[in-house]
């Protein structure tokens, strides 16, 4: 049987429509690889696609998300701040108590450290550079350790005047306009703690996350607060008992016992940030077992998981693959498998063979409990 081959003719129309309909195919093609970059949905890519490291934007739209939130936060703070700190210095002139004029002072301080927090977040948004090669993002850490510093300072200075009123108990208190101011001030240091509350990392990854200058602002409103109840309660004993005007400087003292405790906690935990240690919301084991967990890893040793803010983990980790699986193919798997469970900002995994493993290497040893 013989097989005739057939030419065909294109006309110009014809071929124009052809040229089209590549052309179609190839901007589609371009659109798919443009969207499995930005790591939507990095768990579907075929035989031959391109999987670039990078693509999982999660941990960035997170951080983007949680800036945009503190930001809003820290700006309304101040707002509110920045009014009731001269209301407290106009009434705490007239009434003559120390406690409002030193709780004004307190509010300064923290009007202050709202700003430190909002130009601290503005620098850790800059770019990397070849010296900082993770940007700027423990700016915001620093500020935030600054920000309670000048609680500690603030809290010593209003123990210093406190003492001296004790010593020298030659003063006047107008406990009307005392009550007045301190009841103002309470209700605004409610409005600055609700404000500048955040709720804990739940399951549900809509929520923003939480960040570490708003943390800090949230600890200088609850000590306001502190300072404000105490002051109000201390304008109650001698609007009542205005021979126990002792109540104004002793009140002072109980404030700064609360404040100096409430600091300890986020002090602790922003030192073990800046000592790389592991984020306290998270588990050694737990991150050691989601990598085991993927098929065709032998091993894993020389795992060492920090963070540049409180949400920002930088993971990086070696391990030892079987030889019947791809190393890349299981490299891809780990990436995915850490990054669906955890807000991973960088990543870097050194892949290596089970035979080149050295059982007695002190460096591949896990760390102590």
């Amino acid at each position: 049987m013989e097989f005739l081959e057939r030419t065909y003719l294109v006309n110009d129309k014809a071929t124009k429509m052809y040229a089209f309909t590549l052309d179609s195919v190839e901007l589609q093609q371009q659109t798919l690889n443009k969207d499995q970059c930005r790591g939507e949905k990095p768990e579907e890519l075929g035989a031959g696609a391109i999987y670039h490291c990078h693509g999982n934007s999660k941990a960035t739209e997170n951080r983007a998300k949680e800036q945009l939130h503190a930001k809003w936060k820290l700006s309304a703070a101040s707002g509110i701040c920045f009014v009731f700190m001269i209301a407290e210095v106009v009434g705490g002139h007239i009434a003559g108590s120390l406690a409002v004029v030193t709780d004004a002072a307190h509010l300064l301080t923290d009007l202050t450290s709202f700003l430190l927090s909002l130009f601290s977040l503005w620098l850790s948004s800059k770019p990397p550079s070849k010296r900082l090669t993770f940007g700027w993002h423990r700016a915001e850490i620093l500020g935030a350790l600054l920000s309670i510093l000048c609680v500690w300072v603030v809290t010593g200075v209003l123990v210093y005047l406190a003492c001296e009123r004790l010593l020298y108990p030659d003063y006047q208190i107008q406990a009307t306009m005392m009550i007045i101011v301190s009841g103002c001030a309470v209700a605004a240091n409610i409005i600055l703690s609700l404000i500048l509350h955040q709720r804990r990392p739940g399951h549900n990854h809509k929520e923003v996350q939480a960040n570490a200058s708003v943390r800090a602002a949230f600890v200088h409103a609850l000590g306001d607060l502190f300072q404000s109840i105490s002051v109000l309660t201390s304008a109650l004993i001698i609007y009542f008992k205005p021979d126990y005007k002792m109540a104004d400087p002793l009140c002072t003292f109980v404030f700064s016992i609360l404040v100096l405790a409430s600091t300890i906690t986020v002090l602790k935990d922003f030192c073990i940030l800046l000592m790389e240690g592991v984020p306290k919301n998270l588990n050694y084991n737990r991150v050691k077992e989601l990598i085991l967990a993927v098929r065709g890893v032998v091993s894993v040793h020389s795992l060492h998981i920090w963070s540049l803010t409180i949400n920002q983990l930088m993971v990086s980790v070696h391990v030892a693959t079987a030889a019947s699986r791809d190393s890349q193919t299981v490299r891809r798997d780990i990436a995915d498998a850490l990054s669906h469970s955890l807000p991973v900002h960088s990543l870097t995994i050194q892949m290596e063979s089970a035979a080149d493993q050295d059982p007695d290497c002190p460096s591949c040893e896990d760390p102590r409990d």
